[in-house]
């Protein structure tokens, strides 16, 4: 089934909202970039097809822009909390999107989950969450800060060398499943690799489940 194509509202184009925007357009969907700025908007305009210079917390320019037909809105602005405040009650009075928002700190983001978007983030506290992780265990690919922090990582499996997965029994274990496999010399993973996969010298599993479990594991 093909992946359905979104359009998604941009709100502040620095480097934060600008990057997404770029992500999300060469997945091929469609997007809308609004910011204020003269700069911003001439380098967006050179990356995006459409793109407003706007004032955002004006809840007739948003209407205007037919915000509320969007499927998506990320609000980006660095400004001030106050503003993006503004431009996120703005959003939801027009109804429709579902909202993301860049905050500048904590209490910016309890203010946001308060007013229910979907999801607020503050990436520089979640980069460097992810950095401590990764410093500390090599091999991890991500952490899910939800269900009670969900690692992903790659393992090195030398020592289980000439045993099966079923031998490992891993989610039984330690509650952690084996997203992938990939051979040594290979360059590519096999995906849910077959419980009577035997590991050899060299491979690398990927796999998935709580940070602390995931932690426990040597192979």
């Amino acid at each position: 089934m093909a992946e359905k194509t979104l359009e998604i509202g941009i709100i502040g184009l620095g480097k934060f909202g600008l990057r997404m925007a770029t992500t999300l357009a060469s997945m091929g969907h469609t997007v809308i970039g609004i910011d204020m700025a003269d700069a911003r908007v001439q380098l967006a305009e050179e990356l995006l097809d459409t793109v407003y210079k706007a004032d955002a917390t004006s809840l007739s320019v948003l209407r205007s822009l037919h915000v509320q037909d969007l499927d998506w809105v990320v609000i980006s602005v660095g400004e001030g909390v106050e503003q993006s405040l503004s431009i996120t009650l703005n959003v939801q009075e027009l109804g429709g999107p579902k909202i993301w928002v860049k905050a500048s700190n904590e209490e910016h983001k309890k203010i946001l989950q308060r007013l229910h978007v979907d999801r607020a983030i503050v990436p520089e506290m979640e980069a460097a969450v992810m950095a401590a992780h990764q410093l500390c265990h090599p091999g991890m690919l991500d952490l899910i800060p939800k269900y009670g922090g969900i690692a992903i990582q790659e393992l090195r499996v030398d020592n289980w060398h000439g045993r099966t997965l079923v031998d490992l029994n891993l989610i039984q274990s330690f509650g952690v499943m084996v997203m992938g496999i990939r051979p040594a010399g290979e360059r590519a993973f096999q995906f849910v690799p077959p419980a009577l996969t035997v590991l050899h010298k060299g491979d690398t599993l990927v796999v998935a489940g709580r940070a602390d479990a995931v932690r426990k594991l040597e192979p």
